[in-house]
């Protein structure tokens, strides 16, 4: 069976997957070291800094605590970059994992924003408009079939006549 092309907007969406998680590798790492570094080197200082900064709650925690939970976001994000990344190159060759995990992608997107939106966070409309449509993209029969999801739409080669 001869493979579909890819449609534009599979690829636009793939290079976006891609730098996503560029950025979330990247962002991950910096607050890997970032945790390290608050949990060696700057411990004593970081937490006299927050409590003469007025944040005493915070400085209570320690930065042991506070290395952690950077360390833990770093983590996160490492993981969501992965993710990302997967996507990108799983849309650029048509696997139908990709199709798979983009679809979870952005249903959990959705959910997300709506609950940012819940939360006071209005501006999370803009995530749920982008989401939903690249939801109902992926879910186009052409956009389907290129990832093994569905039939190509057949188009006869001649008109039918009567």
């Amino acid at each position: 069976m001869q493979k579909l092309s890819r449609p534009t907007g599979v690829t636009i969406l793939a290079i976006l997957a891609i730098l996503v998680a560029i950025f979330l590798l990247f962002s991950g790492a910096v607050l890997i070291g970032l945790g390290l570094v608050i949990g060696t080197y700057a411990a004593s200082q970081i937490t006299s800094a927050l409590a003469g900064a007025g944040y005493p709650g915070l400085a209570s925690l320690g930065a042991g605590t506070i290395a952690a939970i950077v360390t833990a976001f770093g983590a996160i994000f490492l993981i969501l970059g992965l993710l990302d990344l997967a996507v990108g190159v799983g849309f650029l060759g048509g696997k139908g994992w990709a199709w798979t995990l983009g679809m979870i992608v952005s249903v959990i997107n959705i959910v997300w924003n709506i609950l940012q939106i819940a939360f006071g966070s209005y501006s999370s409309a803009f995530g749920v408009i982008i989401f939903v449509i690249v939801a109902y993209y992926l879910t186009r029969p052409h956009v389907k079939a290129f990832f093994g999801r569905g039939t190509p739409m057949m188009r006869p080669s001649t008109p039918v006549k009567p």
